[in-house]
C-alpha cells in the first residue's frame, strides 16, 4: 500500500491506451442527436477518497479497501438541471427559465452523484482494466431523500432546502458487472477467456426501450452487439427524476490485485483517457413504460459449505488461538477476543431498511468486528482464521483496519493463496493443515516480516485520513471475495469467518460497548 501511494499520480510512465475517440463514437452522438437525444460527455475518474476527506472535501470515506482503487462517474446536470457549485450548465441551459430542476447535491465531488430521469440513458465506451485478479462495474442508489420524523443524526447526511436533505445508502442496483461475466471484444458474449485491455460498453438505463435504442444506434456505428452490457436500473427500487427530493444514483469501478501493479495504476491515474462517458436525454420526456424489473440476483448458496470441506475447523481454530496467544502474550498483555458479525446487510435490504450499506458488492462477504482502540503504541492486533482461497471458497480475501468516525480504511493487506501470510509455524511441520489458515498481524511498528504498520493520523505526510491515532475508535472487517465455482460471494453462513485478538496493556481494556 505504501509503495502504491507513494507512486507520482501524475506520471505517464508506462501509459498506453489503447482506446481512442474513434469515428464511431462520433458518429454513434450523431445518430442520438438525428434521432432527439441531447448528448453531454462525463467521465470517469479515479476517486482517491482518502485525500478528499483529508482536505475537509468529505466527511466520510465510505469504508473504502485498503489498496484498492475506486473510479466514478462525474457526469454533467440534466437538461434543463440548475448546475451544482463548480459545474459548467448543460446543454441549452437557460439560467433565466422559471422551471430549471434544482442542482444534484455537491456530496464529495460535483458530478459523482446525480439525479435521473426514467428515460435517461449512460453509456461508457471504453477499454478494461489490464490483468488483474479481480475488476468490476455497477450502478448505486447513492443518497435518499430524509423520511420525515426520522432520526438521521448517526447517518452520512447531506443537502439544504434547495435540494432537499439526504443520507447515503450507497446500496448496489444489482450484481456486478465483473471480470468473470463482462461481454468484451476478448469475451463475446461473457463467453471465457482474457477480459483486460480490451474494449467494452456499459448502457445504464431503467427503460428496456431506451436501452434499445442505445443498442441500435450503437450497431449501426459498427459496434458489435457481443460487447455491451447491461447495468439496469430496477425502477420499482428507486424514485427517478430531477425534481427536488428525487434519488441521487452513482457508478462503481472497482479494480484489485493487478498483475504488473506499475502498469495497473498507471491505467488508474490516467482512466479518464481510457473511456468515453455519455449522458443521453430524449428532448421530449419517453413513455414511462417498458421498465427492467427487479431480477433475480445470483445464487450465492451451493448445497456444500466450509464447514463440510474443514471439519476439524472448530478444534483447529482453538489450536491456533491458543498458539497465538502463547506467542504473544506476557505478563504485561491482556489479549482480547474481538467479536465478528456481518458488517453490512446485501443491497437490497438496505434500500428497503433505509440503511447505509457502505457502496456493497455482491462478490464479497463482509464480516466486521466490534469497535476497540489502540491505547499505546505498543498494543497490536492478530487476525488469524481459515484460508478460504484453499477451500475455494473465496479468490482473494482483504483485511481492513478502518477509523470508525470516517470509516477510512487505513491499513491493510489481501492475499491470494496459503504463503503470503501462512500460519506453519504454529503448527507441527508434519502438520498439513497449516496450509488452511492465515495469521496476519497489525502493529504501529514492524517487528516480524509480514507485519502491516498502522500508520498516525497526526502529522501524516499524505493526509490525516491516511492513517488514526491511539485512543481512537477502529474496527476491523474482512472481506472474503469470490467463491471459485460461482463467481459470486459464499453464502455469509456457508464460508467459515475470521477472527481476530487485540494484545493490550494490561489494566487498561478498550473495547468500546
Amino acid at each position: 500500500m505504501d509503495d502504491i501511494e507513494k507512486r507520482n499520480p501524475n506520471t505517464n510512465e508506462g501509459y498506453q491506451p489503447m482506446h481512442k475517440k474513434d469515428g464511431r463514437i462520433n458518429h454513434f452522438i450523431k445518430l442520438l442527436e438525428e434521432k432527439g437525444y441531447i448528448v453531454q460527455e462525463g467521465s470517469l475518474q479515479y476517486i482517491d477518497i482518502l485525500k478528499l476527506v483529508s482536505e475537509g472535501k468529505s466527511s466520510t470515506a465510505l469504508g473504502n479497501i485498503v489498496g484498492a482503487p475506486y473510479a466514478t462517474y462525474l457526469l454533467p446536470p440534466a437538461p434543463n438541471q440548475m448546475p451544482s457549485p463548480g459545474q459548467r450548465p448543460p446543454k441549452g441551459y437557460n439560467p433565466d427559465n422559471p422551471h430549471n430542476y434544482p442542482p444534484n447535491l455537491d456530496f464529495i465531488k460535483p458530478g459523482l452523484h446525480y439525479k435521473l430521469r426514467p428515460d435517461e440513458a449512460i453509456v461508457l465506451i471504453g477499454q478494461t482494466p489490464p490483468p488483474s485478479v479481480y475488476f468490476c462495474f455497477r450502478s448505486y442508489l447513492a443518497l435518499v431523500e430524509n423520511k420525515p420524523e426520522k432520526d438521521y443524526r448517526d447517518a452520512v447526511t447531506a443537502g439544504d432546502r434547495r435540494t432537499g436533505f439526504y443520507h447515503f445508502i450507497g446500496a448496489s442496483l444489482g450484481d456486478q458487472i465483473n471480470n468473470y461475466s463482462i461481454w468484451t471484444a476478448n469475451t463475446p458474449f461473457g463467453t471465457p477467456g482474457e477480459p483486460f485491455d480490451t474494449t467494452t460498453i456499459i448502457i445504464t438505463t431503467a427503460n428496456k426501450r431506451i436501452n434499445q435504442h442505445m443498442r441500435n444506434a450503437l450497431q449501426d456505428s459498427g459496434f458489435c452487439p457481443d460487447i455491451i452490457n447491461n447495468d439496469n436500473i430496477p425502477i420499482d427500487l428507486v424514485n427517478m427524476g430531477l425534481e427536488k427530493g428525487k434519488d441521487h444514483f452513482s457508478f462503481v469501478m472497482r479494480a484489485n490485485i493487478f498483475e504488473d501493479p506499475d502498469v495497473g495504476w498507471d491505467y488508474i491515474y490516467n482512466i479518464a483517457q481510457y473511456f468515453t462517458v455519455l449522458r443521453i436525454t430524449p428532448k421530449k420526456p419517453y413513455p414511462p413504460a417498458h421498465p427492467w424489473p427487479i431480477p433475480a440476483l445470483k445464487t450465492k448458496e451451493t448445497g456444500t459449505n466450509e464447514f463440510q470441506a474443514i471439519p476439524t475447523a472448530r478444534n483447529t481454530l482453538d489450536y491456533l488461538r491458543k498458539q497465538i496467544i502463547s506467542k504473544y502474550k506476557s505478563p504485561e498483555y491482556d489479549a482480547i477476543d474481538l467479536d465478528f458479525n456481518l458488517a453490512i446487510l446485501d443491497n437490497y435490504e438496505g434500500i428497503l431498511q433505509d440503511v447505509n450499506v457502505w457502496i456493497d458488492n455482491r462478490d464479497t462477504v463482509y464480516v466486521k468486528t466490534e469497535s476497540f482502540k489502540l491505547a499505546t503504541d505498543d498494543d497490536f492486533i492478530i487476525v488469524y482464521g481459515v484460508n478460504n482461497t484453499q477451500t475455494e471458497f473465496a479468490t482473494f480475501i482483504n483485511v481492513s483496519l478502518y477509523g470508525a468516525e470516517l470509516w477510512n480504511g487505513v491499513a491493510g493487506t489481501v492475499f491470494t493463496d496459503e504463503l503470503q501470510y501462512s500460519a506453519d509455524e504454529y503448527f507441527p511441520a508434519c502438520d498439513k493443515n497449516s496450509r488452511y489458515y492465515y495469521v496476519v498481524k497489525m502493529a504501529r511498528r514492524a517487528t516480524e516480516r509480514n507485519d502491516i504498520i498502522i500508520p498516525y493520523s497526526t502529522g501524516n505526510p499524505q493526509g490525516s485520513a491516511y492513517g488514526v491515532d491511539n485512543n481512537q475508535k477502529l474496527f476491523l472487517v474482512i472481506r472474503m471475495y469470490l467463491n471459485q465455482k460461482t463467481k459470486v460471494a459464499a453464502a455469509p453462513f456457508d464460508i467459515i469467518w475470521g477472527h481476530a485478538i487485540l494484545f493490550t496493556k494490561k489494566k487498561r481494556h478498550h473495547l468500546d460497548y
